[in-house]
């Protein structure tokens, strides 16, 4: 049976409410006010909350708010005083399911209450299927037949129902969301959120914000409260995508989520409780920043609970054939065309092919020989000047006593020029966000 918390200072409404239910075969717990009864809901959410308007410390309206954001799927009824009907209104447009008036009828308790939890049961009942079908689309997406990508999804479906932290590695390209997405569709929690964040797409003073949100005044530009991603994801999974690219200050923060499941928002003073699951994905040696001093040693060994390392397409090769073939048949039928196969020729330039930016450069290629295809195979001439030539990366080498900074520009520079100028291409030839190489590619601007 349900799950269901009333809140209210007047014991003697709670105890009635309490033993009425209870009677019915619910589970019922109280709190006589905001603090407390958020405190049971961050231990066990409920289904159901009774709560009334005018609470000792907190305003009913307000803690309706708070718990809208951090817990949409608890279905709510309102409890008020005959002379505050307009107040529930406004609280029903907040997302309450309901209201009841006093004084309380033990009848209309269980009419209302019936009606809303048949309500929560088809919300949770269309999420679930939702997140069913979902995590089908992403397994159909999860394409490999290589020994070392089998033993891969061996451990993701091991660890998917856990609560472990994840750490994916890999070169850029080489589908580490996915991976994540895998994992959150395979556990208890694939009804509750995946909220993602890349941590090198945004500036360093907005992605603090992003993480665990502001209050209102916190800084220019913060008209309002905004609840951060670690909010959004409570109960569900929040995926940090690189994560190596995240300033000490943000360290030591994020540290404290993982260790406590505690934070503050940017400009607030209460102390907000989280329960996500976080995954984390790198291009970045973590262990070698580590040695640099760039990354926390602490931190690095909370992220690194479970590993998964993704190879680069060059070790999988076997797997070419049917990644090309299930972008072929996807891409055929975004652009109308009924393209049968490759060739011969083509497929092999496509399994040879070194492919520095690995799935994502290989899915690109297909996309750009389909629509370019005049008949219903691809040949060479569909293909990107550069894959038909089955384009090289150069070698760089330096001298003894090249200054760092010198040696990163010009890898940036002759990465750049082989990419033909596609600043995307680059970066992920590179293993850095396009955001970085941006800005990298400005500093060498301001230098001239």
């Amino acid at each position: 049976m349900a799950n269901i918390l009333v809140i209210d200072d007047d014991i003697n409404t709670v105890d009635a409410i309490i033993e009425g239910l209870t009677a019915d075969g619910y589970t019922v717990s109280s709190a006589n006010n905001g603090k407390e009864a958020l405190e049971k809901i961050n231990e066990k959410e409920p289904d159901l909350v009774l709560t009334d308007l005018m609470m000792p410390g907190m305003n009913g309206l307000k803690f309706l708010k708070m718990i809208k954001k951090l817990y949409p799927d608890i279905t709510i009824v309102i409890i008020t005083g005959f002379g505050s009907v307009e107040t529930a209104v406004e609280a029903m447009r907040e997302g309450a399911y309901d209201y009841l008036t006093k004084p309380l009828r033990m009848q209309d308790i269980r009419r209302v209450v019936s009606k809303a939890l048949e309500q929560h049961s088809l919300i949770i009942e269309n999420k679930s299927l939702k997140a069913e079908l979902f995590g089908k689309s992403i397994s159909s997406k999860v394409i490999g037949s290589s020994r070392v990508f089998k033993e891969i999804l061996k451990v993701v479906y091991q660890i998917a129902p856990t609560r472990g932290t994840v750490l994916i590695t890999g070169e850029s390209g080489t589908g580490k969301e996915i991976i994540a997405e895998l994992i959150h569709y395979n556990s208890p929690r694939k009804d509750k959120p995946l909220v993602k964040i890349n941590c090198s797409a945004l500036p360093e003073n907005l992605i603090e914000s992003e993480l665990f949100g502001h209050e209102k005044g916190a800084f220019t530009g913060a008209i309002k409260e905004k609840p951060g991603r670690f909010e959004l994801a409570n109960g569900g999974t929040i995926f940090l995508d690189e994560v190596g690219d995240i300033s000490p200050h943000l360290q030591v923060k994020l540290l404290r989520v993982l260790q406590e499941g505690e934070f503050e928002r940017v400009g607030g003073t209460e102390t907000l409780k989280v329960d996500a699951r976080l995954i984390a994905a790198t291009n970045h040696d973590l262990k070698d920043a580590v040695e640099q001093k760039k990354f926390r040693e602490d931190l690095y060994y909370r992220l690194n609970v479970i590993n998964i390392h993704l190879p680069p397409m060059r070790e999988r090769e076997e797997d070419v054939p049917l990644l090309v073939n299930y972008f072929l048949e996807k891409y055929s039928k975004e652009n109308n065309k009924d393209i049968k196969a490759v060739d011969d020729k083509t497929m092999q330039i496509f399994k040879s092919y070194t492919w520095p930016g690995n799935v994502r450069e290989l899915e690109n290629t297909i996309e750009h020989a389909v629509i370019m295809c005049r008949n219903n195979i691809v040949t060479t001439d569909c293909l990107p000047q550069s894959i038909q030539n089955g384009k090289k990366q150069p070698d760089i080498t330096f001298s003894i006593g090249t200054q760092l900074e010198d040696m990163e520009k010009n890898a940036i520079l002759r990465t750049l020029d082989f990419a033909d100028g596609n600043r995307e291409e680059a970066a992920n030839i590179l293993g850095i966000g396009v955001a970085t190489l941006y800005r990298k590619l400005q500093d060498y601007q301001n230098e001239n």
